[in-house]
């Protein structure tokens, strides 16, 4: 301790700050594993991607409507693969496509709104956007586990990825990507299953970033591209790109041997005017 003493003198407040930014950090290339209860062999729950929440094209009537719709549906667990703020980017013109400016209107403005369904248990990574508030300048700031301390309903599951036991054997991944998008709606999902070793293969694969909706067996996964919450940027717009809002709830039968059934349904959500 005496040598740490020592250290710490010798570094100047900047460098202290630092260090100590440093020791604090998470192990990104660590995915955690949680073990979620479910009735024996059936899972149903609900998810949702990319809600953007202050960005001016977030649809605050999809959000309220996926909220009471999963209740009418028996849902009482919603799954999120990430960006759940808009974030601060820094990029020139940004902030003008902001409806809330700032980490904190961003985080307030979310944390009222997971509070209107105190009987739905949230579960969510982060993505980039999130993101943004603890790489930005090495800022520090996370996103989920500040909504986890404000929000009794909402769980932090980590950030870009994590892997969620629905039982013993059934394995589902949240994944959020972080480049760019691709013009076939199936590639980015396609190569992502791919990409997985056969021991680390998941069962069910939730994707965010790409604001795209389709789901298809892919190596014996059942692969989702989680759509959006958010309409189309200018950003998105400029590029091309388009934005399939909605969410989904899905409804999983399994056994000791995999899936044995999956009814999925995605309900489709247009912009606001």
């Amino acid at each position: 301790m005496d040598k740490l003493d020592d250290l710490l003198k010798n570094l100047s407040d900047k460098e202290r700050q630092v260090l100590i930014k440093q020791l604090g950090g998470t192990d990104k290339s660590a995915v955690k594993t949680y073990r979620h209860s479910f009735p024996k062999n059936h899972a149903k729950f609900g998810y949702f991607s990319d809600s953007h929440i202050g960005h001016k094209k977030f649809q605050e009537d999809s959000f309220y409507h996926m909220g009471c719709n999963a209740m009418q549906e028996g849902v009482d667990t919603i799954y999120c693969s990430g960006d759940i703020l808009e974030g601060m980017s820094g990029r020139e013109g940004h902030i003008y496509e902001l409806d809330k400016i700032g980490f904190t209107a961003q985080i307030e403005y979310a944390e009222q709104l997971f509070k209107l369904f105190p009987k739905l248990d949230f579960h969510a990574i982060t993505g980039n956007h999130d993101q943004w508030y603890a790489n930005k300048n090495n800022g520090g700031v996370s996103v989920g586990k500040e909504l986890e301390q404000r929000c009794k309903n909402f769980h932090f599951l980590g950030d870009n990825e994590a892997d969620v036991m629905l039982s013993k054997n059934i394995k589902m991944k949240l994944f959020h990507a972080n480049d760019g998008t691709a013009y076939a709606t199936s590639y980015k999902l396609q190569k992502l299953v791919e990409s997985f070793t056969g021991g680390d293969k998941p069962n069910i694969v939730l994707e965010g970033h790409y604001h795209k909706s389709m789901s298809a067996w892919i190596r014996n996964v059942f692969a989702v591209e989680a759509g959006t919450l958010c309409g189309q940027s200018w950003f998105m717009r400029g590029k091309k790109i388009p934005a399939n809002m909605g969410y989904g709830i899905m409804d999983v039968w399994y056994d000791k041997s995999g899936l044995k059934r999956v009814d999925h349904s995605f309900y489709p959500e247009f912009e606001r005017k």
